[in-house]
C-alpha cells in the first residue's frame, strides 16, 4: 500500500509540472522590429510571438521598410490588424521593403513576428 501511494504521488507531481510547463506566458522575441516610412521611423521592441502590431493608421503614413533585428521571423502585411496576404516574411537579420512604386497600394501596415 505505501508503495501504491509513493507511485501515486510521484505521479501527480510529474503531471502538475508538466502542466504548468505548458501553461507558461506567450514568448517574445529578443531584439526590435525596425518600421521606416514617409513619416518617420517606429520600433517594436522585444515583440510577442503571434501578436499583431499596426504600424500604421491604415489610409496615409504606410511603412516602406522593415528591417528584423530580433531572433524569429517577422509576417509583414500590407493590411491592417495582420489581414489579408502575407507581403513578406523577414528573415532575423534581414530587410523587406515594400514597392514605392505603386505607392499607398503597398505600404506596410501591420507586423507579426513568429
Amino acid at each position: 500500500m505505501r508503495k501504491m501511494r509513493h507511485h501515486a504521488s510521484v505521479l501527480a507531481a510529474l503531471s502538475a509540472a508538466a502542466l504548468l510547463a505548458g501553461t507558461g506566458a506567450a514568448q517574445a522575441a529578443t531584439g526590435v522590429i525596425d518600421v521606416h516610412g514617409h513619416q518617420g521611423e517606429g520600433n517594436i521592441t522585444n515583440p510577442k510571438d503571434g501578436q499583431c502590431y499596426n504600424v500604421s493608421d491604415g489610409y496615409n503614413g504606410g511603412r516602406l521598410l522593415v528591417t528584423n533585428k530580433t531572433d524569429r521571423k517577422v509576417k509583414v502585411f500590407v493590411g491592417t490588424d495582420c489581414q489579408g496576404t502575407v507581403a513578406a516574411v523577414v528573415e532575423p537579420g534581414k530587410t523587406y521593403r515594400a514597392s514605392e512604386s505603386w505607392g499607398p497600394l503597398f505600404y506596410i501596415r501591420s507586423v507579426q513576428a513568429v
